[in-house]
């Protein structure tokens, strides 16, 4: 249905899978050269879905050439325009800062300290990424537009400033697992403001907004629907059980003793 989009999944779960297959490879051979090797595997594995993501959604703030159909033959040079590599840019900063921040919550010794500072020097290009791509995204999308129409909607928009604020204060106190929390409300901020500025749009058609994708011709059958909802009720809260037990078991693992595995 949509190309470029479609190529741009297949190479992100592409990167996640070389991502997961570097940590069993690693251990294999005991080589510095083999290790070196699945290093760099496992860090192309986790910088591209980030990029690929920042560039998906960017694109479709934006608006795909869709069709009366609703099939776009955009392909995925055609998603590689300026506005979504800003956005692939800004989303690897935004998960590399978050990753740091983590770190600094579960590394120890020289891992912890790398960290800290890396999230501190990052801060204020995700600062500038960020004014930059909300300027962006006034002049190139159509965003700002239900907030304009509905002021009420304005603090969305105030969320991931204030997510940025409380990350750095955090940082400077050493509060790291506050500064991880605020990062969490920056990316969730984010996201949200995405979302309500797209509304009711799911992708947005341009140059032709008459054929964009919207929640009410996009909805399934009311059947599929009420399928889904107990499907979602039912599965979902076991998915987040076995996050908490994965979380949980793994919660006294730290940083040093993973590296001694390998």
């Amino acid at each position: 249905m949509f190309s470029g989009l479609y190529t741009a999944l297949m190479l992100l779960l592409f990167a996640l899978i070389l991502r997961g297959v570097s940590f069993e490879f690693r251990s294999k051979l005991e080589s510095r050269a083999w290790a070196r090797l699945w290093d760099t595997c496992h860090f192309i594995g986790s910088a591209v879905p980030a990029v690929l993501l920042g560039v998906a959604f960017a694109n479709i703030f934006q608006g795909l050439p869709l069709d009366s159909t609703g099939f776009s033959q955009a392909g995925l040079l055609g998603l590689l325009n300026p506005y979504g590599l800003a956005g692939g840019v800004l989303f690897l900063i935004m998960f590399l800062i978050h990753g740091a921040l983590w770190l600094s919550i579960r590394g120890v010794g020289e891992v912890k300290n790398r960290a800290e500072k890396l999230a501190i020097r990052l801060w204020p290009v995700l600062v500038i990424l960020t004014v930059a791509f909300l300027a962006y995204s006034a002049v190139t999308t159509q965003l700002f537009g239900n907030y304009l129409a509905y002021p009420v909607l304005l603090p969305i928009i105030a969320m991931p400033v204030i997510g940025l604020v409380l990350m750095r204060t955090y940082m400077g106190n050493g509060s790291w697992w506050r500064a991880w929390m605020s990062s969490s409300l920056y990316i969730f901020g984010t996201a949200l403001f995405g979302v309500v500025g797209l509304f009711p749009a799911i992708i947005p058609s341009n140059p032709n907004p008459g054929n964009s994708l919207t929640i009410m011709n996009s909805a399934s059958s009311p059947l599929t629907l009420k399928i889904m909802l107990g499907v979602a009720v039912v599965f979902v809260p076991l998915v987040i059980a076995y996050q908490f037990w994965a979380y949980k078991t793994f919660a006294t693992l730290n940083v040093e003793e993973l590296d001694m595995e390998y």
